[in-house]
């Protein structure tokens, strides 16, 4: 393939690199903006990404739309920041936050050995805000009109092949906010609980000046694992809640980057 300007009529997909802030659509809307011969070229996101995450997304091109289930099993590798001693009702920053008790253990020793005792297979629920449907309807619907209560949340399995943690640090929650609050407002569709939101994690930190640990690890899991979910359960080991604070997507399936000045990807076979 070569590089520099290569048309999406005669490939069958791209790989994007999604910001914080934008969601698949927004991301795939703007790629297509950006090249006046994807006018007419049917474009499909393959697997979703959390708007507060960022990293890679594969787009499908043309006719190979229709074969969009082929990219549905592929095995994902993130990096990923958990914050210990909160909780939000998303499970990441874009979410009504809660202080908890925190253990005040932590260690990389600990965190390694938690993260060792997590490969496996996990038959979790489906977090709240999610999109997968119950009677036709989002999760997230469900929630955001507080009627969980009335279903049953489904459960998936979600298989952990590896994850390692690569360190941890301690913020201050001044800097938390900062650091929040500048994600939550690159956010580019009106869709969510922005700018509530914000509110709530300003009072919450209003006058509080703790420091707050957050870990950093990398996993490589199945097609469909939420690193939400991950980050809750990690925080649950250690003995307090806690949030996904980043999430970069960092690898789709085998797929690798062709260097090349627009950035396009090809699989690596």
């Amino acid at each position: 393939m070569a590089l520099g300007l290569v048309s999406c009529r005669m490939q069958k997909y791209v790989v994007l690199e999604k910001s914080v802030g934008e969601t698949p659509l927004s991301a795939l809307e703007a790629f297509r903006a950006q090249h006046e011969e994807l006018t007419g070229v049917p474009l499909s996101y393959a697997g979703r990404l959390d708007p507060m995450a960022s990293g890679k997304l594969i787009v499908l091109c043309g006719e190979e739309c229709k074969n969009r289930t082929a990219y549905d099993s592929l095995d994902k590798e993130y990096e990923f920041e958990v914050l210990f001693g909160c909780t939000t009702d998303t499970g990441d920053v874009l979410g009504m936050p809660a202080l908890v008790q925190e253990s005040q253990r932590y260690s990389i020793q600990k965190l390694s050995r938690i993260a060792s005792e997590l490969r496996g297979t996990h038959t979790v629920p489906y977090p709240a805000f999610s999109s997968k449907t119950v009677g036709g309807i989002p999760l997230f619907e469900y929630a955001r009109k507080k009627t969980l209560h009335t279903i049953v949340i489904p459960t998936l399995d979600m298989r952990v092949y590896g994850l390692r943690c690569d360190g941890i640090r301690a913020v201050s929650s001044t800097t938390l906010l900062e650091k929040i609050l500048s994600k939550i407002v690159l956010l580019q569709s009106s869709d969510f609980r922005s700018d509530e939101i914000g509110r709530a994690w300003s009072e919450m930190f209003s006058g509080n000046d703790k420091q707050y640990a957050i870990a950093r690890f990398t996993a490589r899991v199945s097609s469909g694992t939420y690193i939400r979910t991950l980050a809750s359960m990690i925080a649950q080991r250690v003995g307090t809640d806690g949030i996904a604070y980043s999430i970069h997507r960092s690898k789709v399936g085998k797929y690798q980057p062709l260097v090349g000045r627009l950035g396009f990807w090809r699989r690596c076979l």
